[in-house]
């Protein structure tokens, strides 16, 4: 059983937005070698050892929810990182070129939506940091016929 403090074990702080950064502690959220990773290692090896050895369950089961507190703090830690970047977004847009091509405030307004805003991204993580590693492959290391399918798109 998990017992949810309401706050983080360390006070995550961020001096201003950075989404470049944000998108290399995804590496560390939910890369190969990365907290989840290791949480779920840890829990899945404790099921092996509960009836022969409760005292080595009990010690993976802790490790493990001890990786869930850091996937917390990390995952705090890229919200914060991405904290208004929507705005900024939508003000980078209105000031682009591409907007004077554009037919009414609807046509541009139903632009910027489409750029800013990645529905499968809400749709994959609830708005929250996604399960995947710094370059958008989920918790594993991709193989080279990945990186050729995904490069000849």
């Amino acid at each position: 059983m998990f017992y949810h403090v309401k706050e983080l074990q360390f006070n995550a702080r961020v001096s201003k937005p950075d989404p470049k950064f944000a998108t290399l502690l995804l590496e560390q959220f939910g890369g190969a070698n990365g907290e989840l990773a290791a949480a779920l290692r840890y829990f899945g090896q404790a099921f092996g050892a509960r009836n022969p050895f409760p005292d080595k369950y009990d010690m993976l089961m802790d490790i493990a929810t001890e990786e869930f507190s850091h996937l917390e703090i990390v995952g705090a830690t890229i919200q914060m990182l991405l904290q208004g970047i929507n705005g900024d977004l939508k003000k980078a847009a209105e000031e682009s070129e591409i907007m004077s091509l554009l037919n009414g405030k609807e046509a541009r307004e139903n632009y910027i939506h489409q750029v800013a805003v990645a529905p499968q991204l809400f749709v994959a993580t609830g708005g929250g940091p996604a399960y995947t590693n710094s370059r958008a492959y989920p918790g594993r290391r991709p193989t080279s016929t990945a990186i050729a399918t995904a490069t000849s798109r």
